[in-house]
This record gives C-alpha cells, sequence and structure tokens, in this order.
C-alpha cells in the first residue's frame, strides 16, 4: 500500500481507518501476535493487550480460529475490547495447550476478571 515501515499498532491504525462500505460502526483491526501482545486499532487509537502466558506449547493449530469465537463471543454481546481480547486469547491459550484443535471435557470456561 505504499506506506512505507511502520510499526504494527500503526499498520494496524492505517487499515481501520480505511474507507469501508457501512459508516455506522467503526472498523476494527485485531492482530495477534503469538506471544507478544495482541493489538487492537479502533476509533483512531491502538491499544496493545496482554496475552495469557502459555506454561506449555503443544500446538498452534487452530488457535487464531479460537481466539475469534472467544473474540466475538465477547463483541456481540457488547463488552469491551478488553474483555473481547481476554476472552480470545483465553480461548487460543486452551487450545495451544492441546494436540490438534481440541478443547478439553470439562473446565472450559473464561475466568472471571481478576
Amino acid at each position: 500500500m505504499g506506506w512505507g515501515a511502520l510499526s504494527v499498532s500503526e499498520v494496524a491504525l492505517k487499515l481501520a481507518a480505511e474507507p469501508k462500505t457501512n459508516d455506522k460502526r467503526n472498523r476494527i483491526v485485531v492482530f495477534t501476535q503469538g506471544a507478544e501482545a495482541t493489538i487492537v486499532a479502533t476509533e483512531g487509537k491502538a491499544t496493545e493487550y496482554a496475552i495469557i502466558p502459555c506454561p506449555e506449547l503443544i500446538d498452534t493449530n487452530g488457535a487464531g480460529d479460537a481466539f475469534v469465537g472467544g473474540f466475538l463471543s465477547k463483541l456481540v454481546v457488547g463488552e469491551g475490547m478488553d474483555e473481547c481480547c481476554r476472552a480470545g486469547n483465553y480461548a487460543a491459550n486452551v487450545i495451544i495447550q492441546r494436540s490438534g484443535c481440541t478443547y478439553p471435557e470439562e473446565g472450559f470456561e473464561v475466568p472471571a476478571k481478576a
């Protein structure tokens, strides 16, 4: 796009500012970065959200899909970006500690905010 060398946050901001058909809502750009912070850009600002440290990385297959599922589960009920990212990061964290894209049979529930 000819933007030159930019930080991840700057790219997210530029993408969020791109024109869109539905102008009733702001665009939300989310970049996950593995073991690095998740970056969310919307409404003219980029924010970093901490990931959940992973005690044992087994398999990253499905981690992105799990993040999206957790993130959207909070977004559709009107939660803020902090809760959306927390749920997304939690779901991805569960997935990467198991072989294949599987959930534990019991105990898969996003913990309450600390």
